[in-house]
C-alpha cells in the first residue's frame, strides 16, 4: 500500500503565523485565488473574504493536489475544493491588466526565459507552458521541493526573472 501523503499541518500554521489579524480585510478585492469544485470540475476565483479563517481555508484549498495533499478536499464555503490550477492556472482579471507569473517557462509575462531546445508551447489550464525537459524537473521541484540552497538559487532565478519584466515594460531602468 503506498502512503498517503497530506498538506503538511505546518502549512496552516505557516499561514497562521505570517497573516495578520486583518488579513481578510486587506485580500479583499486585491488577492483573486483561484479554486476547483472537487465534484463538478467547474471553476471559481474568490476575491473576497469574510474573515481571516476564510482566507486561509481558500488558500489550503488552491494548494489541495488530490492524493499528494490527501484524498479530501478541503472545505470551503460548504463545499469541496481543490487546486484552481486543474482548471484556470492563470485567471485574467475582468478589469485593468493582469500581469500573470509562472514557474514554469512559457508565455506568462513573469517566467523563466529557458525551456529547452524545443519551441514547442503546450496550453494547459489557461496557461502555455513549453514542452521541455527543465519544465518536468521545476514541476519535480514544486511537488518534492530541493534543500534550502537550491531554493535560494530558484529564488533568485524568480527574483531576476521579474526584474526582466519591470525592465521590458519600462518600469525599470536595464
Amino acid at each position: 500500500m503506498i502512503p498517503c501523503l497530506t498538506l503538511p499541518s505546518g502549512f496552516r500554521e505557516g499561514l497562521e503565523e505570517v497573516l495578520p489579524a486583518e488579513a481578510h480585510r486587506l485580500a479583499t478585492d486585491r488577492l483573486y485565488v483561484s479554486i476547483t469544485h472537487s465534484q463538478t470540475g467547474r471553476n471559481r476565483t474568490v476575491s473576497t473574504f469574510s474573515s481571516r479563517e476564510e482566507l486561509i481555508k481558500v488558500l489550503l484549498a488552491s494548494s489541495f493536489v488530490p492524493l499528494y495533499a490527501g484524498l479530501k478536499p478541503v472545505e470551503f464555503r460548504g463545499q469541496r475544493w481543490m487546486d484552481g490550477g486543474f482548471t484556470d492556472s492563470l485567471p485574467i482579471l475582468p478589469v485593468g491588466r493582469t500581469i500573470t507569473v509562472s514557474p514554469f517557462a512559457g508565455l506568462q509575462d513573469v517566467c523563466p526565459v529557458h525551456g529547452g531546445l524545443l519551441d514547442v508551447q503546450l496550453r494547459l489550464a489557461n496557461m502555455s507552458i513549453m514542452l521541455s525537459l527543465e519544465n518536468v524537473r521545476r514541476l519535480t521541484r514544486a511537488l518534492f521541493p530541493p534543500p534550502p540552497s537550491t531554493m535560494h538559487f530558484l529564488w533568485e532565478e524568480g527574483f531576476e526573472d521579474a526584474v526582466r519584466f519591470l525592465q521590458r515594460e519600462g518600469f525599470m531602468e536595464a
